[in-house]
């Protein structure tokens, strides 16, 4: 597996590395917390609620987490935004397997497969951003909903929103513009130049390949 300094800045490697930190964002989004709760009668303490635990936060103090003891303790809109960006991080990681040896720095396969590597990929990442914006502005719009919820006293403690769903919101965007920047580089590629073999040997579209060419 060669590489080729030429196609460093190539659309395909930057739709690679935003793929890469959309990975890494999803996963931070996965751990984090989703909605915090304070109240102004003890403003040194704060409850945070994450996907997967409780942590009661204290300023300045120990932090005491609680793992939520099953599937059913969490409320439904909190496991449906587990499952969904669980989903949502598997498909970002398949869509990295299958765009590395696609790229046009790697010298490891022929440019048809590469097309179809690049486009599957691309695919993927989209699918991966919409599996996270979903949950995210869901869980936000619940939030909102509770923090500007007049039947409620003005002293009573209202949801906040955590750091996952802005980590969430940023990772559905790489998502995407990873998609974006992926199918098009399938797409220009499709039309540009003439197929090679993994050894760099250039043949014209369509035309056929000799028996000693294949060995």
């Amino acid at each position: 597996m060669q590489l080729d300094v030429v196609g460093v800045f190539s659309p395909d490697l930057c739709g690679f590395l935003l793929l890469l930190g959309a990975s890494l964002l999803s996963l931070t989004s996965l751990l984090a917390p989703w909605l915090s709760l304070a109240t102004d009668l003890l403003p040194a303490e704060r409850f945070d609620l994450s996907l997967w635990r409780g942590c009661v936060v204290h300023n300045g103090g120990p932090l005491q987490c609680r793992p939520h003891p099953g599937l059913l303790a969490l409320p439904p809109h909190l496991l449906w935004a587990r499952v969904l960006t669980g989903a949502s991080l598997g498909f970002s990681l398949l869509a990295l397997l299958l765009t590395a040896p696609g790229l046009q720095v790697v010298h490891s396969w022929g440019s048809r497969q590469k097309r179809v590597l690049l486009g599957v990929g691309g695919c993927l990442s989209l699918v991966a951003g919409l599996l996270v914006l979903v949950p995210v502005s869901h869980v936000a719009r619940l939030a909102s909903l509770s923090r500007f919820d007049p039947s409620l006293p003005p002293m009573a403690p209202r949801w906040e929103k955590g750091g996952a769903l802005y980590s969430g919101w940023v990772a559905a965007g790489m998502h995407l513009g990873a998609g974006a920047l992926l199918i098009a580089t399938c797409y220009r590629q499709r039309g540009g130049a003439p197929e090679t073999d993994p050894r760099g040997a250039p043949h014209p579209p369509g035309a056929p390949v000799s028996r000693t060419e294949r060995v």
